[in-house]
Order: C-alpha cells, then structure tokens, then sequence
C-alpha cells in the first residue's frame, strides 16, 4: 500500500496546483485501491478481523474526582481527551463520517469503550522519528514514549499504546465535531500521514495489519490493511494513551 498511499498524494498536489479537478481524484483513488486489492495490497475478501469487540451499551458512571484531575492536567498538557463508545466505521458512516475507502473486513469492527487521549497538535500527534521505519522499531520509540508517560504521570495509571482501527476512527469523528468540524486528525495539517494501528487480517504468518489515515476533506476518511513489514514516509505510529477509570 505504499505505492499508492505516494501516488495518493500526487494526486492532492496536482490539486493544489490546479492540474486536475476534484472529481478526477475520487476516480483515480477509486481505482488506486481496486488495483491494490487485485493485487493483494489490500483484503476486501477477509470474513472479519482480529479486532472482534462488539459494541454494546455501557452505562457509564460519573468520573470519580481523581480521574478528573488527571483528565484536567492531560488537557492542561495538550491533549485532547474523548470517551469512546465503542463505534464501528460502519455506524459512524451513518452519522455523517465520509469514507473515502474503507476494506469491507474493517466495516463492523469495533472496540470497548475507553476513555482515551491524543496530542492533536500536528507536530506532537505522531511519535517522532516513526515515520519510514519498521513496525518493531515504530514500538521501540513507543516504548520510550510509556516510560515518558509513567514519570510525568507516576501512579496514574495511565497506558500509552498502538490504537485500533475503530478507535481512531471515532476518535476523528469525536474531534473534528467538537472542533466545530475544522480539525480533520489525518488531514491536511497532518500531512496527509497514515498510522498503523493493532489489528491483522487474520492469525496466519505474514497477514495485513491495518493502518488509518489520509482524510481528504472532500473525500473523507481511509482505513485499509498493509503489508506487515510496509515501510513508508507517510506510514508513521500515532500513539494513544488509555486513562484508567478509578
């Protein structure tokens, strides 16, 4: 998916150079991604994937005092905080989320409901230096990010980690709601960057693992699966830090 994650960004720059109109892109990504699934890039053949949770209505309770503060004082460090219900793509696209590509095998996953943050600032929302390396060196820096966390934050609690495909997806929706619909994470000011998140097409050697991002504000949103040793300038790992209900 490297390949055409480059050639999607071509695209964006020959609209901004006037080249081509914006009706010509969506065909063209149109078929940079059928052309990947003929080629086994992407699985729109997959019966599920492995991030199997379903959502389910959670009745939540009040934050207790201590985890407001810790709320209070992520937010004060700049981070953005959400409660996520647990959404599939699939149901977010009902509400009004647009999908410029989805794979079929990513539609109906979801996650449980979690209380989670993000640095949404541009320059802070991708771990530094994770861009255009591995996978397992992406977790190495992530590794040093938790230890970060843990001696900001002593006792807290909190848990930095690779996020699921149905997790950013709501998490965008939920932040560009309460920006007033001008903050598309994955957007433009992101540089149009993708993250890997945790989740593989299947258990067998060598399967997908989905990354997210690339969200056009006309076309929408992009989740799909890449080749597990994928390597790429715009493929960078965009952490998420779980906060404990206490």
């Amino acid at each position: 998916m490297a390949k055409e994650i480059r050639e999607i960004i071509t695209f964006h720059e020959q609209i901004a150079a006037g080249d081509i109109e914006k009706m010509s892109v969506l065909n063209a990504l149109r078929a940079v991604t059928t052309q990947a699934e003929e080629r086994g890039a992407l699985s729109s053949s997959m019966p599920n994937a492995q991030d199997k949770s379903s959502a389910t209505e959670v009745t939540r309770q009040p934050l207790s005092p201590e985890t407001q503060r810790l709320v209070e004082k992520l937010k004060k460090d700049g981070y953005a905080v959400y409660d996520t219900e647990g959404k599939t793509p699939r149901a977010l696209q009902t509400e009004g989320m647009p999908f410029w590509y989805i794979n079929p095998a990513l539609m109906d996953v979801s996650a449980p409901s979690s209380l989670l943050a993000f640095k949404p600032n541009p320059s802070e929302f991708f771990l530094k230096g994770t861009q255009n390396i591995p996978y397992e060196q992406q977790l190495k820096l992530l590794e040093k990010e938790k230890e970060r966390i843990d001696k900001k934050y002593r006792d807290s609690g909190l848990v930095a980690r690779v996020g699921k495909p149905s997790e950013w997806t709501e998490l965008g929706w939920k932040h560009f709601k309460a920006t007033d619909e001008k903050v598309r994470i994955f957007g433009e000011d992101y540089g149009y960057n993708w993250t890997w998140t945790d989740t593989y097409e299947s258990d067998k050697p060598g399967a997908g693992r989905a990354n997210v991002g690339y969200w056009d504000e006309t076309l929408g949103f992009g989740v799909g699966f890449n080749h597990p040793d994928g390597v790429d300038p715009y493929l960078g790992l965009a952490p998420l830090v779980e906060i404990p209900r206490k």
